[in-house]
């Protein structure tokens, strides 16, 4: 399955942006850290993530920065399978004060291909709520502290 599909699915049905935070950051750190498209989507995913919490602060200041990047990298995303016209055109809804579930909009392709994935739906809105606290993250904080190690010798 590809990322994006994966991230997809995660967004629209399983509606754990957290997740999708995670598969998209595997991709990044495999060697697509200059795809600024991927850092749209995950940042979109974090403040869907904060919104639903309700750290609207910490939603409204991620918010725009995904939807400059997604703008300057409509024909990457359109690419991915992201009906990035729509996205835009539903950003005063994403960026409402109450949290509501706005499906990513895809293009029929993928949209297809998301249906047909061969995942289990599940969905526990307090374990979606509180993902962040209730996982053990500790692969991506060892990664994180080797990362920093080595640019600190550069």
């Amino acid at each position: 399955m590809h990322p994006i599909e994966h991230f997809a699915f995660e967004f629209n049905v399983q509606q754990d942006y957290f997740e999708c935070h995670e598969v998209l950051e595997e991709l990044w750190q495999a060697g697509h850290r200059q795809d600024e498209a991927l850092v749209a989507l995950i940042q979109l995913a974090v403040a869907r993530y904060h919104h639903r919490r309700g750290n609207l602060p910490g939603a409204m200041r991620t918010y725009p920065k995904a939807f400059q990047k997604i703008t300057r990298h409509k024909g990457s995303l359109t690419g991915h399978g992201i009906d990035v016209d729509r996205l835009l055109a539903l950003q005063p809804l994403f960026t409402q004060p109450d949290y509501q579930h706005l499906p990513l909009p895809l293009t029929e392709d993928l949209t297809r291909r998301v249906q047909q994935l061969p995942i289990e739906y599940r969905h526990d809105p307090s374990f979606l709520l509180h993902k962040h606290v209730l996982r053990d993250r500790q692969d991506v904080i060892t990664a994180r502290q080797i990362a920093l190690a080595a640019r600190a010798r550069k």
